[in-house]
């Protein structure tokens, strides 16, 4: 313990009489630590941070595994109710599923996120309510009859001041007066971390808030999320092969329905963000994970540079200490004590770098993360994240350096002269190594953020399918406001005319989705292609719009006609397929004219029109099948109005909006321009960019200041030999060339690998980019080309130096 004290009290001393060295080093290990934690705290907010619930690592989630379709699905309440009644291995199967939902009263509504739940919900997870109580079982038995409540921490506070006899309220929630029960503990919301739930209902109240009430006791409707205890004993494995069991077991019961249905169980840990969106989400932050790392290495290749060279300063100090006893051993630790004290130090720098970078992010964040469940705090696990890099960073590259400044020849380094240090050509090469691993990993990080903002300037290029630069939205749910559907259909023509009214509009539609925002599926079956009695079919996506949505949207009808307001309920189906649809169903026949079903649907539908592939839900996506039906044969309360303008939409909007709200002040309205939606739907592509750019420019600057000080200590370490050349007649033109490139053959060794290490891992963001391909020539070029540029400005100015060298004192001094 002693000779640690005194090895700090010599490496505080070594690093406070030489402040420069001690104040580049610190600055480029804060960069490169900083720049991890605060990738490591958006991945920990996100991934690692354990649910307010009792034994999370005993409940799992419960997915339909679709065989013959997408993959992993939802649960459907029917199913669900079988699950629970029939298991063997939960203790207790909740479910839940997150819906929009609107606080109304004298104000104007407001938005806010709820959680439709089985009254077993808090008492399966383990969550006491801070005051109050969870739900009741016979509160969730009767469809409609128990309208109660449990409001979140955060609703308790701002909307009724912390009351502390809340339970004797109510809350207004889409119309309907609901009973408060009891108020969730700080910091629990919900199991949904996308969708931060602000107010939890039964499952029971599904006829006043859900979007669809007629789909709730539907089998095939997958649209719940079912979480269970397990039992004591039971592995996740065992439970799965039981419920396995029990899926088939309902698959023979209910074929048409359950058909190529299995049972896929997830720990709840990993199901709080739906799988899709998830493995999205892993693979973004996987790229910022190596991104980030590639900063700290090259942070580390600058300390490292350092560090050799100031040891070839001290390398007459570390012979005459070894001359008068000292071990090897002493002056390693003493070494390498001093490089883990530049790293802690570094790190709390670091630390502070990371909290104002995320502080930052969330501020930066994309409108569909304000009802997000988690924030970027620097918890425990961030803290060790960060001292465990500072750590191990300060020992991987501390060692090195150490050990070659300590490996002494005693007879010839005693008879060096003190003022001048080592000219071993082995110190050059370690040092010329690190630039090329820096050169490398600056431009692997800088073709990664060129690749992301070419694709973003190229986002707009891309062709959807409809004109969204003429095109504004407004959303509504008239469940909202218990409309039924005749008043519903009512309130839809009445909304049709109102905003076609507004001057500069020049048509008017209704859709069910928004654009880009398109996820129903429906099971196809073809006339004479597909087995009815069974139900299996193509599953494929589907839409609900009224007529005249084509010529607003700008999306042309190929062949057929468009729905009309004599295609009515008492008329035969029909529906407009796309051109992928239509290849996929009937290729080289002509679509319109052929017959369909729906899947547990049992009628028959006529299609009568082939309409333009468009996008359905992201930017650049391949053409997909799409099923158009008709607003006017299927009722849908959620809807969404589409606008399209003679001019710039933001000018019209706002008079649109007004028209709506007057139809009734108590409906909650989303409104934006296309052209908003898009640019919130490349926030995955905007935030990858932004910091693969932040992170790129670091990497360069780190690799500047490692050039210029490998350079800068070459001339240092050379300057009798340049000055005997001097002296025997070169210019200081030949100079500068030999210095100059000497830096540049680095540097372009270093481009090569870089170039070599790009090219093979750009393939991974390839589903990321617009237009562009993971290996854009333009990018390519443009990035060596900045690094050249800036390699040779920093090699520049030493090499400048060593033109100004005298021969006669250098050959004086020798």
């Amino acid at each position: 313990m002693a000779g640690f004290l005194g090895d700090l009290r010599s490496a505080l001393r070594a690093l406070t009489k030489n402040r420069s060295f001690t104040l580049v080093a610190v600055l480029s290990l804060a960069l490169g630590i900083g720049a991890n934690t605060t990738v490591f705290t958006l991945l920990n907010a996100i991934f690692l941070r354990s649910l307010p619930v009792e034994d999370p690592g005993r409940l799992a989630a419960l997915f339909t595994l679709e065989t013959r379709g997408p993959g992993v699905l939802l649960c459907s309440y029917p199913n669900y109710i079988d699950y629970r009644d029939h298991n063997t291995v939960f203790s207790s199967l909740l479910l839940y599923a997150p819906i929009s939902i609107s606080l109304t009263g004298p104000a104007e509504p407001q938005n806010l996120m709820g959680q439709m739940v089985s009254a077993n919900y808090f008492t399966t997870l383990g969550v006491k309510p801070l005051i109050g109580r969870g739900f009741l079982p016979e509160e969730d038995s009767s469809p409609g009859a128990s309208p109660v409540a449990v409001i979140s921490y955060g609703v308790w506070s701002w909307q009724y001041g912390s009351d502390p006899q809340i339970t004797s309220r109510s809350i207004r929630l889409d119309g309907h007066p609901f009973k408060i029960v009891g108020v969730a503990p700080k910091g629990f919301l919900g199991l949904a971390q996308m969708t931060a739930a602000d107010v939890y209902v039964p499952m029971a109240m599904y006829p006043q808030v859900y979007p669809v009430p007629g789909f709730v006791l539907q089998r095939r409707a997958l649209l719940f999320t079912a979480v269970g205890r397990l039992k004591p004993g039971v592995g996740l494995p065992q439970a799965e092969a039981g419920m396995r069991s029990l899926a088939q077991d309902l698959e023979r019961q209910y074929p048409k329905d359950n058909a190529s249905r299995g049972i896929k169980l997830i720990p709840l840990a990993q199901a709080t963000i739906n799988p899709k969106n998830r493995t999205v989400i892993a693979n973004a932050g996987t790229l910022l994970s190596i991104v980030s790392a590639l900063v700290l290495l090259i942070a580390c290749g600058n300390v490292a540079n350092l560090l050799l060279a100031r040891a070839a300063v001290r390398r007459k100090e570390f012979t005459v200490r070894l001359a008068l006893g000292a071990t090897r051993w002493q002056l390693v630790r003493q070494l390498v004590t001093e490089s883990m004290l530049l790293a802690l130090t570094g790190g709390l720098a670091g630390l502070l770098f990371a909290r104002w970078a995320a502080e930052l992010l969330w501020t930066l964040k994309p409108p569909m993360f304000n009802h997000a469940g988690f924030r970027l705090d620097l918890d425990g696990h961030v803290l060790g994240f960060n001292f465990l890099v500072s750590l191990s960073t300060g020992i991987v590259f501390g060692l090195a350096p150490a050990l070659r400044a300590t490996r002494s020849d005693l007879a010839n380094d005693l008879k060096e002269r003190s003022g001048q240090p080592g000219t071993s050509g082995g110190a050059w090469r370690p040092r010329a190594v690190l630039i090329v691993g820096q050169v490398a990993l600056s431009m692997v990080a800088l073709v990664g953020a060129g690749l992301f903002v070419r694709s973003l300037q190229n986002a707009g290029d891309v062709n959807l399918g409809f004109d969204a630069r003429h095109l504004a939205i407004v959303g509504f749910n008239l469940t909202d406001q218990g409309y039924k559907e005749g008043r519903g259909r009512d309130f839809f023509q009445q909304v049709l005319q109102h905003a076609a009214a507004v001057p500069g509009v020049t048509a008017v539609a209704l859709s069910k989705d928004y654009p880009l925002s398109v996820t129903a599926a429906r099971t196809v079956l073809l006339e004479g292609q597909d087995s009815v009695t069974s139900g299996t079919g193509r599953t494929t996506l589907t839409s609900v719009v009224s007529p005249g949505y084509f010529p607003a949207m700008a999306v042309p009808l190929l062949r057929g006609r468009d729905f009309n307001p004599l295609d009515t309920k008492t008329t035969p189906r029909v529906v407009i397929v796309n051109e992928a649809a239509a290849a996929a169903f009937w290729p080289g026949e002509n679509a319109v004219g052929k017959r369909i079903q729906f899947g547990g649907e049992g009628l028959p539908v006529d299609v009568i029109g082939l309409a333009r592939n468009a996008n359905y839900r992201n930017l650049g996506e391949a053409p997909l099948p799409m099923v158009y039906l008709s607003l006017v044969q299927y009722y849908f309360p959620t809807a969404v109005l589409i606008v399209r303008t003679a001019g710039n939409p933001e000018a019209v909007l706002p008079a649109v909006r007004h028209e709506v709200q007057l139809l009734d002040h108590n409906l909650y309205l989303q409104s934006e321009t296309l052209e908003f939606t898009i640019q919130e739907s490349l926030w995955p592509q905007r935030l990858s960019a932004g910091l693969l750019a932040v992170f790129g420019g670091l990497a360069l600057l780190l690799s500047t200041i490692g050039i210029y000080g490998v350079i800068a200590y070459s001339v240092t370490q050379r300057k009798r030999e340049m000055g005997v050349r001097m002296a025997l007649g070169a210019t200081p033109d030949n100079v500068r060339k030999m210095v100059l490139g000497d830096g540049m053959r680095l540097v372009a060794i270093g481009i090569a690998c870089g170039t070599v290490i790009a090219l093979a891992a750009s393939r991974t963001v390839e589903s990321m980019l617009f237009v562009i391909g993971p290996r854009d020539a333009l990018t390519f070029v443009l990035v060596p080309t900045l690094l050249s540029v800036v390699a040779l400005m920093a090699c520049w100015l030493p090499a400048l130096r060593a033109t100004r060298i005298d021969p006669a004192i250098v050959l004086r001094d020798e």
